[in-house]
């Protein structure tokens, strides 16, 4: 008798550790604008900057009257990361790029021709399947009249358990025609976090 229940709940301690196993993880919608975790940056400070720094951008009086209604092709460099931490700069420069975008104020070109878009520019000059006329040729694209670039930068700070970080983003919009500066502008992100006490 003793064996027999030994042995029964003996399986069902496996068939029990068998389901926790087999479980999936919760996963809950998170909001944008929730509370900071970490002092770290996080995806809704990188949102509001950007959004930030576009709408700086957009509604500066320097920047309406060097556009006029001539839509210049701008040309967005990636942002600079000059902190101790990985940031993916690229994707924060992508963003940036879609909120100007949308504006309609500028146009835009990428610069990093790939071989696919020289090739097929190359199979409508040589194939004779299309009007040569009409044809696209390498040397045509448009070159940027303006350029925006920027740097992310950081103090970091402990006294005692507290950890006070600092992050200054920065960007400026150059006119390439006249060497002017259009536009500068700074938006600042500052948290504070205290690290648990070690032992009892």
């Amino acid at each position: 008798m003793n064996k027999n229940w030994i042995g029964m709940a003996g399986v069902a301690a496996a068939a029990v550790m068998m389901t926790g196993c087999a479980t999936t993880p919760t996963v809950r919608e998170v909001a944008l604008d929730r509370a900071p975790i970490t002092s770290k940056l996080e995806p809704q400070d990188v949102r509001r900057t950007v959004e930030k720094m576009a709408e700086s951008l957009l509604s500066a009086p320097g920047v309406r009257e060097a556009v006029g209604n001539t839509r210049p092709v701008l040309d967005v460099e990636p942002l600079k990361n000059r902190t101790t931490q990985h940031v993916d700069m690229v994707s924060i420069t992508d963003s940036l790029r879609m909120q100007l975008l949308r504006s309609g104020l500028f146009r835009f070109v990428d610069k990093s021709t790939s071989g696919t878009d020289i090739e097929f520019m190359d199979s409508q000059a040589n194939l004779g399947l299309t009007d040569q006329r009409k044809a696209i040729k390498p040397g045509q694209q448009s070159a940027a009249q303006m350029y925006l670039t920027g740097a992310l930068t950081e103090i970091k700070n402990q006294v005692g358990r507290t950890v006070d970080q600092y992050y200054k983003f920065s960007m400026i919009l150059k006119d390439l025609r006249s060497g002017e500066l259009v536009w500068a502008d700074e938006q600042e992100i500052r948290k504070e976090s205290v690290k648990p006490r070690v032992g009892f």
